[in-house]
Formats: C-alpha cells, structure tokens, sequence
C-alpha cells in the first residue's frame, strides 16, 4: 500500500497575506497534526498574496515535506481556496481551518477522535468570538435563525469552517458545482453523520480579519440565494397577501365612503388613497424584482461555466498534476 494510501489526515489552510503569523502558526499546527495522526499532511492555499506568504511555506515545506503548496493564479476568495484544498486533499479525513491563529490548533486531535468514532463531519462551534463586534455577532444570530426558517436545514449559531469531513464526504463535495458557494453550508446539505466541538476562539495575533462587514453580507447573501429558492416563494405569496388585503381594504372604503357617507371620519379622498396604494405597490414590485435579480445573476454566473478557481502549477509544491 502506498503512502498516499496509508494518509490519515489532510489538514487545509487558506492564506491570504498571513505572512506575518504563519511561522508561529506552522510550529503549533504541526505539533496538533502528529499528535492527532502519524500519517499526515497540510495543504497551504494561497489566495493570491501579495505578501511572502507563498514564499514562506516554500521555506517550510523544505524542511517537511508533508506540507504542500496549492497557489491560485489570482485572489478569488477564501470560499474557492477551502474548495481547491478540499479536492487536492489525499487524507481519508480532511480538516480545514483558519490561517490566522484564531481556530485552536490543539483540538485537532479531539476532531479526528469523534472520526475515528464514526463522525463523518465534525464541526467547530465557536461559543466566544472575541474578535467580532456585537453588531456581527447580533448580525450572525438573525442570519442563522432566518437561514434555518427559509431553508428548513437546522445550522447552530457559531458553526465554522474549522470542521472534519470523511472521504466519502468529500468525494461527494468535490461533485457540487456552484460558482457563489458556501463550503460550510454546502457540507451540511450533504448530510451525513456529524458530531460537534464547542471551543473558545482565540484573538488574531496578527493581521486583520479577511471578512469585511460587506464581504460577510455577500457571504449570507450567497447563503440563501445558493441554498433555498424560499425568497422567492416568499414575495409570491407577499404578493397575494398585498392582492387581498387591497381588495379588502378597498371595498371597506367603497362603502364606509360612498355608501354610508363616512359614518367614521375617515376622510379618505380617492386621490390620496390611490397614491398610497401605488406607492406600496410600486415598493413591493421594485423588492420582488431586486430577488429576482439575485437569482438571475447567480444563473448568469453558472451558465459561463468558468472554473471555481486556476491553480498557478508552476508556483504550487506536492499537488496532484
């Protein structure tokens, strides 16, 4: 049996201009990774930096060979780099985590004992995140109530990319092909028997966070829209419900006004009256076209059928040719 076929463990870390920290970080990773599994190996993805990151995990992987180097040709986000490290993993278990420090390495050998159990995807909760302003973390509570409410998936409050998937998982992943994707909500319509590990997250040591507050807003966006068509059922029955209460609404004026000479002082005149409605009804129309337009652009997106992301083969180390 060859030694790509003795691999347990393929640990995946997307970088983008983590230069900084990424020293410190390698020693404690490699440390969690041979204390979790003899057998393993870790997949750096570049994301296009404009630092020495690339450079250093060359330097790294000069002195173990277990590290590989997967360089995409350009920036094109942390969401194609976990999938490019995902589909060049070889291990029978692939765990992906963050570059910067702030998922705890240390629990690596917790993730791959709940596998060795018969977990097929292990999942990080984060119960603290230190580094989120409130107005992130309110943020990210209403998306996960939503997202459950329109979807019908029952994701947890804090789940993260720090999480353990089996081989049969990932061969299963690597099929998916949307362009806008969302690897962590992707992995749990898979399905799957899943365990959970709760833990602290850590302070960045360096650098600043990759996810603005717009790109985390694109990113729940792409949630929904790649998930569930439910937005769109949604403003249909808006629709109808705008439909009847309109209806209702004006036969109830009709006869209070026209009928019954306004017993209730409600001093409607008919312009003011057709203003308002058009006015919400314009509104609605102009909501409903702006889902529309999501979905029709995501179906723009799909129909070039351009690849997730173009790995740079002269500037990668150990991947798959």
């Amino acid at each position: 049996m060859s030694e790509q076929e003795n691999l347990i463990l393929s640990v995946v870390v997307p970088l983008h201009n983590e230069a900084d920290g990424l020293l410190a970080f390698n020693t404690s990773l490699e440390t969690a990774a041979k204390t979790a599994a003899e057998n393993y190996e870790i997949i750096y993805c570049d994301d296009g930096s404009t630092d020495d990151t690339a450079g250093l995990v060359k330097k790294l992987r000069s002195d173990n060979p277990r590290i590989k180097l997967i360089k995409l040709s350009r920036h094109f986000g942390k969401e194609s780099a976990l999938s490019a490290g995902i589909a060049e993993a070889n291990g029978q278990a692939i765990l992906t985590i963050d570059g910067d420090g702030q998922h705890p390495v240390e629990l690596i050998p917790d993730f791959v004992k709940k596998w060795q159990g018969g977990a097929q995807v292990v999942v990080g909760i984060s119960t603290n995140r230190k580094s989120e302003s409130t107005v992130k973390r309110l943020g990210s509570r209403l998306f996960y109530k939503t997202f459950n409410l329109l979807t019908g998936q029952k994701l947890i409050s804090g789940m993260t990319d720090y999480r353990l998937i089996d081989r049969a998982v990932q061969k299963e992943f690597v099929k998916l092909s949307e362009v806008d994707r969302v690897t962590r909500g992707l992995i749990d319509w898979l399905g799957f028997k899943r365990e959970y590990i709760e833990y602290t997250e850590k302070l960045r040591t360096t650098g600043t966070p990759g996810y603005s507050f717009s790109s985390l807003v694109k990113l729940a966006t792409n949630s929904f829209v790649s998930l569930s068509p439910t937005p769109l059922y949604l403003f249909g029955y808006l629709g109808v419900f705008i439909t009847i209460s309109s209806f209702i609404l004006g036969v109830a004026v009709f006869i209070e006004q026209l009928l019954l000479s306004d017993p209730w002082n409600w001093n409607f005149t008919g312009t003011a009256m057709l203003g308002i409605l058009v006015l919400f009804l314009v509104g609605i129309v102009l909501m409903s076209q702006g889902i529309l337009s999501l979905y029709i652009s995501r179906i723009h997106s799909q129909s070039k059928q351009r690849p997730l992301y173009v790995i740079d083969r002269s500037g990668s180390l150990g991947i798959k040719d």
